[in-house]
């Protein structure tokens, strides 16, 4: 009831209680169904009919000396004598067999009472209907039929009596009159006792059904479980007169009952969503037994703590019923009333019956809404999936669409860094940070917010009735700063971090698709702003996505339709400026178009895959050119840098690639160095170093490039086969940044510590270079030096640098036999991954 759930907690059952795990009032359901008593009812009013009349007529034999009149009235004693004894033991049996029991008696009694004296045989003809209109309510079809050939055989007999027995005429005038009239009174009415009950159980029987159809049709417009709930609870209530009643379901591993539905409807609010068990036996025990049970204040044996409860509530009487599926209990429920003792046997009945109907409708309505969750679920982190998401954001619009001033904004939020997290740890340490990170925005976003997964690494927030930007804003501020926090994992502690894109409903974006598009755009737009912001959409980042994606689109192909170009980039010798190897950076110029650099589409190139195509090309001509270089100005010294990304790096056709463009430009394996950022030597960990192993069997070096920004650990140095390592640009000291020379001393000594060829990037200044110099860095490359370059202009570069330094031809370089003999020559260099030079 809508107080009961309400005030469940409030009544304790006493202290020195001593309360039973059984109903301890319970209906005679099973004993003395309603059916029962009312055949019952019919059975003693027929017994003490029949019993009187056959006193009367026994005497009346006895007294006119007639033995057949006399004979007639003892068998009328013993059959209504039966009767009343059927009557009284018949709670006891099952109500199908007391009718057939009784048909069967009063054919017999009847076939009896004609051959003691035929006169009666038309009386007995009437009266031979009267065991099918008693049995027809009770029995099964097979049965009745086999009861009305009796009746019809019995009746025949009863009209062919005075012709075929040769007794029976009563001894005077009046008992041939009275004896006859009698019986065929009694018979009367008799039949007109069964008929009436027939049809009062017949009645009882379509009204259940007609209950039950109502019911049924009535669930069949819906399978929202709340809803189903709500239906049931009202139906069940009307049909036994409940003035309220609840549906609610069995929490066994929380010992509790939950509300799943109410009747009235409207008071469902005042309900306390569950209550423990553990306070309330009786309850349990209507689970436990699956057995009804009658609560009534006035019962003295009804259980205490039920009572005290519905006289907190001003209710008299209440009726439990288990709600059964599949042989076990699935719930309960629960009508109440204000009247005592309101739920008589054909209430219960009744009730029971729609319970029992209801029990299956239930049961599917919770596996449907337990299919529905799965289906609107993100199987991972327990959020609302993509569907669900699109479903909520529907109805919000659908919602504030001409009825209110409202906002609802759509925060589309992307972690940063995370395939690291999957790449260096593993995917199962991945989902653990997915849980922990989809655990905290949940405990972020207001009552009411909807937080989902879209896939991957894909979040997505809707926030509904806003004002405004003020509110998104103040949201996906609180998302940013705990997403920075470090996620600890088993293996370590990692930091993610997240870019969040944000759209705001309105004229422009009243629908889903237009929602997350935009969402998305500005997530993008956040992303490429550095990492770790939010972004609102504007207008024209839907234009910029558009050219976004022109470019992509123009970018397919590149390759094949030469329009990449190769610029190069020295790398020197800090003590004289020498040049010793050369890093190839890779350009795009679309036909008719701009020249584009790096930043511009490698990205792109990453995202499509195009980067697997353009690293071919860019080995194979950085190859073919400094080779070229090496004849042209005698420097089979002279070395090539190669940078590549990590999509290029897994591409399983890799080293088949570079073995090719070495035999096919004649360049030795040993004047070439493969680039790779730390991200890469970090993910896949076994991958990486069978990879990097093939690579080296070639003969090839491997460099770390912009070491110092990732995530390295000396460890993973030490286990990888890495020949240099590149000291990345941001750890060039500069005149306000102290702390830059305290880092750039410490990477170099843990280069030179492992043993490993130090190369300074970024280098603008003299003094820069002197700094690099004094901490024993033999190698540098920037500004300072030289710019990237073209090829022709790299060329008279070099014709420079050979005028300067002399005619002298250098020895090509050879393998070392250890990563940490730092006297190998250094290195010539081409990037196909994004790069801002």
């Amino acid at each position: 009831m809508a107080t009961r759930k309400r005030h469940r907690n409030e009544v304790a059952v006493p202290p020195d209680s001593d309360q039973s795990t059984t109903p301890k009032s319970e209906p005679d359901t099973d004993r003395e169904p309603a059916a029962a008593a009312t055949l019952i009812r019919a059975t003693r009013w027929f017994g003490w009919v029949v019993l009187p009349a056959g006193g009367a007529w026994a005497v009346a034999g006895l007294t006119a000396g007639s033995v057949n009149v006399m004979l007639l009235g003892l068998l009328a004693l013993v059959f209504g004598a039966f009767l009343l004894f059927e009557a009284s033991s018949a709670p006891a049996r099952p109500v199908a067999g007391l009718a057939t029991r009784l048909a069967l008696a009063t054919l017999i009694t009847a076939v009896g009472v004609v051959i003691v004296e035929p006169i009666v045989g038309p009386a007995i003809a009437i009266g031979s209907l009267i065991p099918v209109v008693l049995a027809l309510p009770y029995v099964d079809r097979s049965t009745l039929n086999r009861l009305m050939a009796g009746s019809m055989a019995v009746g025949v007999v009863a009209l062919a009596a005075r012709r075929v027995i040769p007794w029976g005429d009563p001894a005077t005038e009046g008992s041939a009159v009275l004896l006859p009239t009698s019986a065929l009174v009694i018979v009367y009415s008799l039949f007109v006792l069964f008929l009436r009950n027939a049809s009062s159980r017949l009645a009882d029987t379509a009204s259940e059904l007609r209950a039950v159809v109502e019911m049924s049709r009535d669930l069949s417009s819906t399978l929202d479980p709340q809803d189903v709930g709500n239906r049931l609870a009202h139906h069940i209530a009307l049909a036994a007169g409940a003035d309220e009643g609840a549906i609610s379901t069995w929490d066994r591993d929380g010992d509790r009952v939950v509300t799943f539905g109410y009747y009235p409807p409207e008071h469902i609010e005042q309900l306390e969503p569950d209550f423990a068990l553990d306070r309330y036996p009786a309850t349990r025990a209507v689970l436990l037994t699956q057995r009804p049970c009658v609560i009534d204040v006035n019962d003295p044996d009804a259980d205490r703590a039920e009572v005290g409860y519905l006289r907190s509530v001003g209710q008299r009487s209440m009726i439990m019923l288990p709600l059964v599926a599949r042989g076990e209990s699935i719930g309960i429920v629960e009508l109440g009333s204000s009247r005592s003792r309101a739920f008589g046997q054909r209430q219960v009945e009744l009730a029971q019956l729609l319970v029992r109907e209801a029990a299956v409708t239930f049961d599917n309505a919770r596996l449907y809404e337990s299919l529905r969750q799965q289906a609107y679920r993100d199987a991972l982190t327990g959020l609302a999936n993509r569907a669900r998401f699109h479903e909520r954001v529907d109805h919000a619009l659908e919602r504030l669409r001409g009825r209110s001033p409202l906002h609802l904004a759509v925060l589309f939020i992307d972690l940063d860094q995370f395939k690291l997290i999957n790449d260096r740890f593993g995917h199962t340490v991945g989902d653990r940070a997915l849980h922990v990170i989809a655990d905290r925005i949940r405990a972020t976003v207001r009552p009411g917010d909807t937080p989902a997964r879209l896939g991957g690494d894909e979040f997505a927030v809707l926030l509904e009735d806003v004002e405004g930007l003020d509110t998104a804003n103040a949201v996906s501020q609180r998302l940013l700063d705990v997403l920075a926090e470090p996620v600890e994992l088993e293996s370590g502690e990692a930091i993610v971090g997240a870019s969040i894109g944000i759209a705001i409903s309105g004229p422009a974006a009243d629908t889903t698709d237009v929602l997350l598009r935009n969402a998305d755009i500005a997530m993008y737009a956040a992303k490429a702003a550095g990492r770790g912001q939010m972004v609102h959409f504007r207008p024209d980042l839907l234009q910029l996505a558009s050219a976004r994606g022109e470019l992509a689109a123009m970018l397919r192909g590149a390759a094949t339709r030469d329009e990449l170009q190769l610029h190069f980039q020295p790398i020197v010798r800090l003590e004289d400026g020498t040049p010793t190897a050369v890093e190839a950076l890779v350009r795009w110029q679309p036909k008719g178009d701009v020249l584009h650099m790096p930043a511009e589409f490698m990205t792109l190139a990453e995202e499509t895959g195009e980067i697997v195509s353009i690293g071919r090309w860019v080995i194979a001509e950085a190859c073919r050119l400094a080779r070229s270089w090496q004849v042209r100005f005698r420097r089979p010294d002279l070395r090539l840098h190669v940078n590549l990304s990590a999509r290029q790096f897994r591409d399983p056709g890799l080293v088949p690639l570079i073995n090719a463009a070495l035999a096919e430009s004649g360049l030795a394996p040993t004047a070439l160095t493969l680039e790779i950022i730390e991200s890469t030597l970090l993910t896949h960990a076994e991958e990486t170093r069978g990879r990097i192993a093939e690579l080296r069997r070639l003969g090839v070096r491997i460099a770390i490039d912009d070491f110092g920004t990732g995530y390295s650990a000396l460890n993973s140095l030490h286990a990888f086969e890495v020949d240099e390592l590149k000291v990345d640009r941001s750890f060039v000291p500069l005149e306000d940044r102290d702390d830059a020379r305290v880092l750039s001393e410490a990477i170099v000594e843990v280069g030179r510590g492992l043993g490993l060829e130090m190369i300074a990037e970024g280098i603008e200044t003299d003094a820069q270079a002197a700094w690099f110099r004094g901490l024993g860095c033999r190698l540098g490359q920037g500004y300072r030096y030289a710019r990237p370059m073209p090829a022709a202009d790299l060329e008279r570069y070099l014709r420079r640098a050979q005028r300067s330094s002399g005619p002298t031809e250098r020895p090509e370089p050879q393998r070392q036999p250890s990563r940490r003999n730092t006297s190998v020559a250094a290195p010539a260099s081409a990037t196909v991954r994004p790069t801002t030079t």
